[in-house]
């Protein structure tokens, strides 16, 4: 199997990856080295992906044209077709060299698209929670080599309860920002409802079993279950606590 590429010191995946999407960055620390500059990159993309939803800086100026151009542009990318952007080598070449699965990240682009575009229904939130968050956590696993059926669907129900408490955490941002996560016909408690969406997957999803090499797969479980159990009015920023979680975590499973 082709190497991922690295650089000496920190790599341009890894930076964003730290900088913009701290849990995710913190759980591929505890994949194999080999394989982690891979997840930095997948979790880079999926980050500049967000970042197309939260650049049009009014919605109702200019609706969703803006963000669907830029991520078209990543689609280009993928296909091999664009460059010009300090993820598109490394991204292109872990497509090319098979580290990457290319399916699974043009359905994260079309979960951002059905966003950029509205979510009108509780049905269309849910397709799209479980096609971006829970499609991010099925890339994560294909990356470490996991291609069990029954596994990454119980890792995307996992990704999914993630991407719920994530948008409890930071909702106030995520509209400052100018994203629209919530479908139109939400309900007025969204708290309640977050909550409730986010703790049905993770019963879905139980608590699957993954070998070493693929746990890191699984250890953002840990931190979407503390965030839908938490108070409503808690700080939205990580602590000592949260991290000492996800480490437990993995060394439980390696009991």
């Amino acid at each position: 199997m082709a190497a991922d590429p690295s650089a000496a010191g920190p790599s341009a995946a890894s930076e964003i990856a730290r900088m913009h999407d701290p849990d995710r960055f913190l759980t591929a620390l505890f994949a194999p080295a080999a394989r982690r500059e891979r997840l930095f990159v997948l979790i880079a993309f999926n980050h500049e992906l967000v970042r197309a939803l939260e650049m049009t800086a009014s919605r109702a100026a200019a609706g969703p044209m803006a963000a669907l151009i830029r991520l078209q542009w990543w689609r280009d990318v993928i296909a091999g077709q664009s460059g010009g952007h300090e993820l598109a080598a490394p991204l292109s070449a872990l497509l090319a060299a098979g580290a990457l699965p290319r399916d699974t990240l043009l359905a994260l682009i079309e979960a951002r698209e059905a966003e950029a575009q509205g979510l009108e229904t509780m049905r269309a939130w849910r397709d799209a929670t479980l096609a971006g968050a829970g499609g991010l956590q099925v890339a994560f696993a294909q990356a470490l080599g996991e291609a069990d059926p029954a596994v990454l669907d119980r890792l995307r129900a996992i990704g999914a309860a993630y991407g719920a408490g994530a948008t409890l955490r930071h909702l106030p941002a995520l509209l400052k920002a100018g994203r629209e996560p919530l479908p139109m016909e939400a309900p007025a408690d969204t708290t309640a409802w977050l909550r409730e969406a986010g703790q049905g997957w993770l019963r879905q999803a139980g608590k699957p079993r993954l070998p070493r090499e693929r746990r890191a797969a699984g250890l953002i479980r840990v931190l979407a279950s503390r965030d839908l159990s938490r108070d409503s009015t808690a700080s939205a920023r990580r602590g000592l606590g949260d991290r000492l979680a996800v480490a437990g975590a993995f060394l439980r499973a390696a009991a």
